[in-house]
């Protein structure tokens, strides 16, 4: 477009010049220097503006953008004319429909040749042939003449000269640390010097910042070319990339730079909670306890997703690291350690903090009773009718839950799913001719029981179906596996699903 390369974001731009005479297309047309004088001397209407980005009369380097803003204080159809100082005059905006008050734009690049660059706007009621326009055009002088007495004109000059080479500056931040704490201050400092590391004095430096405040967001060069703000993070809970931006916007001499430096704002460390329960405990020895722990923060929410550790002084867990879940929860198995007597256990759980997270822990105290351990005269038995185990066994373990509802009576029964498994231990002092093993219990669902002694099989299969009666047992042979000494008796059980189990009232091994 001779001064300049337009780029119209709301219409695209389309000259059909001559197109309906059937004559070539062309997008430039000569313009006499005495024309081109006119166009200073044409009457301009208060109804329109034609105003440059920087000005009527501003100065334009070629290669730099400019834009043209444009306004009509009445409805009808713009065109606007593009004079370089070439006198290689277009159209750039050809009967455009505007409504009274509308305000648009005309975007470009500044290009050759210098001198001054000339643009005439054109209002009027009714759309023009483009035979007239461009007649109008190469004749400024006469426009009212060609168009019409009714037609409002406003026109607008820049000044365009030849192309900048600026030199290059750089941009170097001083000595910035990696991280800060939540509402700390650090001091930003940076040099601007040219190719040969001398100094730029007295240039702004503008400053953006992503999260958090700076004491300044314009500063000035010294002596030694440094410029430096104070950076104050935000207070939050995450932790937090923060990216502070120095930009020197350029000048008659030197061209514009920018550099970007990261710090990681850590955040305020926040108090935590964990509960666990039940605070107080009775266990059996050998059975087994679930206990629960929960976490929050101070504001009462939960914290998700965070280890928590699980100790006793006595006994053990069936996990020692679990994870707290969307309610900020989670649960673990302990299991009582054998005993004779009474003895009392401390139970801990804790989480051990992280980086915006302070630590915490909670106790519960509770008391392991012995199982009266007795010497068979005939037989051992176990028993969870009452909830909990009563036995004569020596040892006494299991992996299950005791719970109600698979007996005739309102008893308990000691429920085993997937891996869970029961096993005791007894001592036989002489050689014995015949042993069995009773049991009171049925499977439920799609179960294996399989039951050893002393590590060898024994039975594996099911084991009836149905409610427990009391009148119901089932018999096992297990002379063949009876050694003089300690024996151990083990029942595991294998479910396809967290539905099946086996549900064992009670057992007793008979001599």
């Amino acid at each position: 477009m001779g001064g300049k390369k337009f780029f119209l974001l709301s219409v695209v731009m389309v000259l059909w010049l001559f197109s309906g005479l059937g004559e070539a297309c062309s997008f430039s047309f000569s313009v006499s220097a005495q024309e081109l004088e006119s166009i200073d001397r044409l009457m301009v209407s208060p109804f329109l503006r034609l105003d440059p980005d920087r000005g009527n009369f501003g100065t334009y380097y070629v290669g730099e953008n400019i834009i043209l803003e444009y306004w009509s204080g009445k409805g009808g159809y713009v065109s606007i004319f593009d004079y370089p100082p070439s006198g290689e005059a277009q159209i750039i905006k050809n009967n455009e429909p505007i409504v009274a008050e509308a305000k648009r734009k005309l975007y470009g690049v500044v290009s050759h040749p210098e001198g001054m660059e000339r643009f005439v706007m054109v209002l009027s009621p009714r759309m023009i042939p483009d035979r007239l326009l461009v007649e109008a055009m190469r004749n400024p002088s006469r426009i009212r003449n060609i168009l019409g007495e009714d037609v409002a004109i406003q026109r607008s000059v820049i000044q365009v000269i030849a192309e900048r080479r600026l030199a290059p500056s750089f941009l170097q931040f001083d000595r910035v640390p990696n991280e800060i704490s939540a509402g700390g201050k650090v001091r930003i400092a940076l040099f601007l010097s040219d190719e040969s590391g001398n100094a730029l004095v007295g240039r702004r430096i503008q400053w953006e910042v992503s999260d958090g405040t700076l004491d300044h967001y314009q500063t000035l060069t010294n002596t030694a070319g440094k410029a430096e703000v104070w950076y104050t993070a935000p207070r939050m809970s995450d932790p937090l990339e923060v990216r502070i931006t120095a930009r020197f916007e350029g000048d008659m001499v030197y061209r514009d730079v920018s550099q970007e430096v990261k710090i990681l704002v850590n955040p305020d460390k926040v108090q935590t909670l964990l509960t666990l329960s039940p605070e107080t405990f009775q266990i059996v020895a050998g059975e087994s306890i679930e206990f629960q722990a929960e976490l929050r923060d101070l504001r009462g929410q939960p914290v998700v997703g965070r280890s928590i550790r699980w100790m006793a002084s006595r006994g053990s867990f069936a996990q020692e690291v679990t994870y707290t879940d969307e309610r900020g929860q989670t649960r673990n198995s302990f299991f009582a350690p054998q005993t004779e007597g009474s003895e009392t256990i401390e139970v801990k759980a804790s989480f051990v903090g992280v980086r915006n997270l302070l630590p915490s822990e909670d106790l519960s105290y509770g008391t392991v009773s012995g199982v009266g351990v007795s010497v068979g005269m005939g037989f051992y038995y176990v028993d969870f009718s009452a909830g909990k185990a009563y036995t004569n066994f020596e040892a006494l373990t299991y992996l299950g839950n005791v719970a109600v509802g698979y007996t005739i009576n309102p008893a308990s029964s000691l429920v085993l799913t997937q891996e869970g498994y029961l096993e005791v231990g007894f001592f036989v002092s002489q050689p014995l001719h015949a042993g069995a093993l009773y049991l009171w219990g049925q499977t439920f669902g799609n179960v294996t029981v399989q039951i050893t002694m002393n590590g060898s099989n024994v039975f594996t299969g099911r084991l009836g179906s149905g409610t427990i009666q009391p009148t119901d047992s089932y018999v096992i042979a297990l002379t063949d596996w009876l050694t003089v000494g300690h024996n151990t008796l083990r029942i595991g059980v294998k479910s396809q699903d967290r539905e099946s189990c086996y549900a064992l009232q009670r057992l007793m091994i008979a001599f």
